[in-house]
Order: structure tokens, then C-alpha cells, then sequence
């Protein structure tokens, strides 16, 4: 049961009827007078007073927790990026945005407890993504706060020196100079290209701007994460799959009017979303990302990720071998310091982490047995090969 608002007996025409009254103080009667609704209102009262004090007690808990993100400096998330998440969450707006660009790296280095080196998470703005395809249920989905100030109500609710810039109105900044961002798709159709870019009319809100190809990212697998601000505070981050992430910042990094400056932090991101992936996160293949277009996510794309192979062409490409996937028995078809080519049979390779492989020593020529764990053995029976 939802237990917003209150219920109390109302006495109309000298009978008295059980009113549920919401927060915008819309009420209700529930019918006149009886043991029925007697029992409802006690079963209202009993419930509401339980689900405060459970509120309470989380409430304690994450303090306590928050203090102690401090005290083992847990979180290194920016303060607003976590505050505006957590106003977003309690606006009831979650499910309709997606925090893309720089930010998105704090969730994938907490997921696995690791940090990013060097300056690739340093940004002074948040791109919110807004899934206007969901506009249908926003007002529906958004609380009383936000259908009558908008977005910038809700990032007020964080920091009331949040105001939208005069010169662009998809942009706000506090008196920090920190900046949101809010981005919409651009439709391939000239009829869905006349979606509205407010997402409530409103006077002072935002005018979301209109980027091409957000849909790939909006069609992607999503990522959560909850992330840890410096100060402790937490909240939930809902982004773009780490593999996604990485096959679109090279698309960026290739365009030829993505802003000159920009470029090599592109690609860095890339790369070191894509290390991450394949040392931490290897349930994720980047074989299985078909939400993108396949020029985002070919070889040639895979071939730039790899650090090993910044201009040339790896094993894997001249093989055309894909990331080995179970126990492969085979010919070794060709060694670099990174890569291990092995022949499984009716024209088909596969490829491996070099340094991931412990055993015999390998050479080309050679027929082995390696299993998915890395172990590599001799084969006894020379010329035969198998999968599992």
C-alpha cells in the first residue's frame, strides 16, 4: 500500500465517511462509516507508522554509512553529480535519463572496485541523456515538485544557484560553474524530429538540444551503479554499457567536426573503458554489443581499443579470429606479445590473451589444448580440434 498522504472521517450531512487525502491535497472518500472501512484506516495507520519508522532507521543507516565512505575516502564521485542523481531518484525522473560522457566512468571503476588513472574522469559538466520516448509517462512518473518547476526546479532542490544560461537554454550552472547538459535524440524521420525539447512546458525550463545518433546509446544495454560522492553521500547512476561507451567515444574521436581538443580524450577514454572491460568485466563481449551499427563495433574499431595495436593491424583482424569463448583444441597459427592465434578447424580462429596463458610453451605449429580458464596442454592426438 502506498502510504503518502493521511485518511480521516469527514462528517457530511450527519454521517461520517473515511477521506484519503494526497499530497496535493486531492481527497477522496473511501465510503461511509463501517467496520470495513474502520479496518482500513486502522490498517492505514498501523502501516504509515511502520513504514516511517523503517524510513528512519534506513535514514540512520546511510548516515552512518556516509560517515564512513569518508573516513576510508571510499568515494571520489563529485558531490553534485551524486547530489543531482538523488533528487533526480526522488523527483520519481530515474528511469528517463542516462548520465553519458566523462561521468559514466565513476560507475564503471566503482562496479569493480578499481580507479582510473591520470586526468580521463576530469570534467566540469554532466550530460544528462533524456529518453524522450518515454514522454508519455513523465507527468505521470514525476512528482508534484517537478510538474510545476520543471528540471531546474529539481536541481534547485540540490543547489539553488543552479540557473539556466540566456545563450544556450539546454545548459545550467551553479554559481560553482559546474554544468548540466540535457540532451535528446534527433529522430531519423522528419515527423519525430518535431518532438517538443521541453519536457513540461514551462517557461524557465530547460530546452533539451538535439544530438544525432543518441539513439544508439538510448538502444544500448543500460549500467547501473550506485557511486560514492567525496563527501560520503551515494546515489544511483543509471548509464550506457561500458562496451558502448567505448565503441561511441571512437566514433567521436573520428569525427571531423568533434572539436580538435577533445579527440585524444576520446580515444584515452576508450581505451581505458576497454582495458577495463576485458580485465575486469569479461562476462561483457564486445562480440555481443548489436544494439550499435556495425561500423561502430567492427574490427577496425576493436583493433584501435587494443593498446598494443595504436595504427597497425592486430592478429585478429589478419586472422579474422574471434575472442576465444569456451575449451579450443588447435593448431597455433601465429604469436605477438599480445595475441594467440589458434586454427580450431574448417577455416575458424579464435583468439587469446597472451598473458592470460600458463602451461606448455607455445609455438606456432604447435597442437595444444587451451582451456577457458588460460591452462594450456599438449594434445596427444595431433590434427584433430573441437569446441565447447
Amino acid at each position: 500500500m502506498n502510504y503518502r498522504g493521511s485518511m480521516y472521517w469527514k462528517q457530511i450531512k450527519g454521517r461520517e465517511y473515511l477521506y484519503r487525502e494526497y499530497s496535493d491535497r486531492t481527497g477522496k472518500s473511501l465510503g461511509a462509516r463501517s467496520p470495513e472501512t474502520e479496518k482500513i484506516i486502522e490498517d492505514f495507520k498501523f502501516g504509515k507508522a511502520a513504514a516511517e519508522a523503517k524510513f528512519k532507521e534506513l535514514n540512520d543507516a546511510m548516515a552512518t554509512q556516509a560517515r564512513l565512505n569518508v573516513a576510508l575516502r571510499v568515494g571520489r564521485t563529485p558531490n553534485v553529480v551524486v547530489g543531482i542523481l538523488e533528487e533526480i531518484r526522488k523527483a520519481g525522473l530515474q528511469g528517463h535519463f542516462m548520465v553519458i560522457g566523462t561521468n559514466a566512468l565513476y560507475a564503471y571503476e566503482t562496479h569493480v572496485g578499481v580507479r582510473f588513472t591520470g586526468d580521463v574522469t576530469a570534467t566540469t559538466d554532466m550530460d544528462l541523456l533524456w529518453d524522450s520516448r518515454k514522454r508519455i509517462t513523465l507527468i505521470v512518473d514525476g512528482d508534484d515538485h517537478f510538474n510545476q518547476n520543471g528540471l531546474i526546479g529539481v536541481l534547485k532542490k540540490y543547489d539553488a544557484s543552479f540557473e539556466l544560461q540566456e545563450d544556450q537554454k539546454f545548459t545550467a550552472a551553479n554559481a560553482q560553474g559546474y554544468m548540466i547538459d540535457l540532451i535528446k535524440r534527433r529522430p531519423q524521420s522528419f515527423y519525430d524530429d518535431n518532438e517538443q525539447q521541453q519536457m513540461i512546458p514551462h517557461p524557465d525550463d530547460f530546452w533539451a538540444t538535439k544530438i544525432r545518433n543518441m539513439d544508439w546509446l538510448l538502444s544500448s544495454p543500460k549500467f547501473t551503479q550506485v557511486v560514492v560522492a567525496t563527501n560520503g553521500s551515494m546515489a544511483e547512476m543509471v548509464t550506457v554499457d561500458p562496451r558502448a561507451f567505448a565503441c561511441y567515444k571512437v566514433w567521436l574521436s573520428e569525427k571531423e567536426d568533434r572539436n580538435p581538443m577533445k579527440k585524444p580524450r576520446d580515444l584515452a577514454q576508450a581505451r581505458a573503458v576497454y582495458q577495463l572491460v576485458q580485465d575486469k568485466m569479461p562476462q561483457l563481449s564486445f562480440d555481443r554489443i548489436h544494439a550499435l551499427p556495425e561500423k561502430l563495433r567492427n574490427q577496425r574499431v576493436l583493433d584501435i581499443l587494443r593498446p598494443d595495436t595504436p595504427g597497425g593491424q592486430s592478429l585478429a583482424s589478419q586472422f579474422d579470429a574471434v575472442r576465444a569463448y569456451g575449451t579450443h583444441t588447435g593448431t597455433i597459427a601465429a604469436i605477438s606479445e599480445a595475441e594467440v592465434i589458434q586454427h580450431i578447424g574448417r577455416g575458424r580462429h579464435v583468439v587469446w590473451d597472451r598473458a592470460a596463458l600458463a602451461g606448455v610453451a607455445l609455438k606456432v605449429g604447435s597442437n595444444v589444448t587451451i582451456e577457458r580458464g588460460g591452462r594450456v596442454r599438449d594434445t596427444q592426438k595431433k590434427g584433430t580440434s573441437h569446441e565447447r
